[in-house]
């Protein structure tokens, strides 16, 4: 009984006294505003679609042919990106570079693709993207359909701390070397 006596002593000591230098608890809504951490600043989201396509090759690619299958890593290219914004600023519009590495089977039609994408856009800054997907092939039109998932973080300028999220849908011919994009995602800022 005595040891239960001083824990109930200990616990309301504590809930008196607090667990910090300023104990006193706000009693208005005015008070709460000067002890309250401030809020994030609001989140906005901004669709867009775009288009990408090569306009070079900077790098070529280290290709292997292990089991009939085709394996690039490193090819770089130059890029353009035109986006439409509805009636926001465009924050994509510019040149960047792409970095490609992937495996395509062409025995069975499809492949894996994963790299990176650079974009500079007009209006200033950098985007810098990582992205990933499946191929396909159509063995009627001999083309690669590659839906790339693409995560980039914007840096510089205006674009510091913003996000982009976006599904760029690859089109290929059957060798891989000519491909067009065409994207839609969103921009996120706070």
């Amino acid at each position: 009984m005595k040891t239960a006596t001083l824990l109930l002593m200990a616990t309301l000591a504590i809930m008196t006294v607090g667990c910090s230098d300023d104990s006193a608890l706000p009693v208005s809504p005015t008070d709460q505003s000067g002890q309250a951490p401030t809020l994030l600043g609001k989140i906005s989201t901004t669709e867009f679609t775009a288009q990408v396509w090569p306009i070079g090759l900077i790098a070529e690619p280290i290709t292997k042919f292990p089991d009939g299958k085709v394996m690039v890593k490193g090819i770089r290219q130059p890029v353009m990106v035109t986006a439409v914004f509805g009636g926001s600023p465009d924050l994509l519009t510019g040149t960047g570079e792409v970095e490609i590495n992937g495996l395509s089977d062409y025995n069975a039609g499809v492949g894996q693709w994963y790299g990176k994408l650079t974009i500079t856009p007009d209006v200033g800054g950098v985007w810098e993207f990582t992205f990933h997907g499946t191929a396909t092939l159509d063995w009627g039109t001999l083309e690669w359909t590659i839906p790339l998932k693409e995560e980039g973080h914007g840096k510089g300028g205006s674009l510091t701390g913003m996000q982009c999220r976006m599904e760029n849908i690859i089109t290929a011919n059957f060798m891989l070397n000519s491909w067009t994009g065409a994207a839609q995602g969103v921009i996120t800022s706070h």
